[in-house]
């Protein structure tokens, strides 16, 4: 062997060697978006980021926000590790749909670990007992500043056949403001998800209690699906925590994603999603909002957005990534071109 031929061999050894570890390098820390403190997304933010810290052995911190909207550009960008963001915010940002401007092309799912049911409240006593019933009434149908919500709102309402010119429209400052209308009377129905502390309380205040509505006869998930990216329905049935639900009744619902940012190597993925799908027993033991959902369940074929494909490869190995997976994997591609 020459010796320019050895020393080809050693530049190449050399940049195998370079490239491995590049592909093996750790996250030096990790930082996850939520919501505000309080919350239920910055409970699962810091329980997520206690057990990626102690299993991974980086530091790893939950960072609260105004809103999941604030925080998916920066995710994106690569400034902020991971972000618990709702599918419909998730599936909106890859397709640069209201709020975001331009398409987040970066954001990439780690896993689904929390599904919300949300619905129409109106008081048990006034004869609303479907969306058709909500013609001519006064109905919450923007929520604050949250557009993926609102947009939920007036889908709820085509599921019945209505439109917001059928009802008297009215906006709230948040979720828990719309209760209040519909407990003060100021309206008669307002979106938001049953198992919310405010709507214990708006039943046992309420003379003769409150009930949720159904979503229309329109309301599968692929009408879901179309008019709000993110969006699913879910059946609630009776239990005694929510004591509001006296029968099965269809909601809408959406997921809550914990999502990449471009800076996360397909190493890292692996990493997060095996500590998560590895430890999501344990996990569950101490949150509440994590027990209904199978550790085996984490990755539907109903995300809005694709996978990172460091959690595919875990997925596959794990026989957990299926040909539903695969087919929405490349549609959801497909729109963020």
């Amino acid at each position: 062997m020459t010796k320019t031929s050895v020393r080809i061999a050693c530049i190449a050894a050399f940049a195998a060697i370079a490239a491995s570890t590049a592909a093996e390098a750790k996250l030096k820390r990790i930082t996850i978006g939520s919501n505000r403190q309080g919350s239920v997304f910055y409970l699962l933010s810091s329980t997520f980021a206690k057990v990626l810290q102690q299993n991974m052995k980086v530091r790893a911190t939950a960072q609260p926000h105004a809103g999941s909207t604030v925080y998916l550009p920066v995710v994106n960008k690569g400034e902020m590790t991971l972000g618990l963001n709702n599918s419909m915010d998730s599936g909106a940002a890859v397709r640069g749909g209201a709020p975001f401007k331009k398409k987040l092309k970066n954001i990439r799912a780690i896993a689904m670990v929390w599904t919300i049911p949300y619905g129409f409240m109106v008081k048990a006593n006034s004869g609303i007992k479907s969306v058709a019933d909500l013609k001519g009434k006064k109905v919450v149908t923007r929520t604050g500043p949250i557009i993926s919500l609102s947009s939920l709102n007036v889908a709820y309402l085509h599921s019945g056949g209505l439109g917001v010119k059928d009802i008297t429209a009215i906006r709230s400052g948040g979720v828990v403001d719309g209760i209040t209308k519909v407990v003060e009377g100021r309206a008669d129905a307002a979106a938001l998800a049953p198992g919310m502390p405010a709507v214990r309380k708006a039943h046992a205040t309420v003379p003769g209690g409150i009930r949720f509505i159904p979503l229309g006869a329109g309301g599968s998930d692929a009408f879901l699906a179309r008019e709000v990216p993110g969006a699913k329905s879910k059946i609630m049935k009776p239990n005694k925590r929510m004591p509001f639900m006296k029968q099965k009744t269809r909601l809408a619902a959406f997921d809550a994603y914990l999502n990449a940012g471009s800076q996360v190597s397909n190493a890292d993925a692996y990493a997060i999603i095996k500590v998560l799908h590895t430890q999501w027993k344990k996990m569950q033991k101490s949150v509440g909002p994590l027990r209904p959902l199978h550790m085996d369940k984490i990755a539907p074929a109903t995300n809005p957005h694709p996978y990172h494909d460091g959690v595919v490869k875990y997925l596959k190995e794990k026989g957990l990534w299926t040909a539903a997976n695969a087919k929405q994997q490349k549609a959801v591609l497909a729109v963020m071109k």
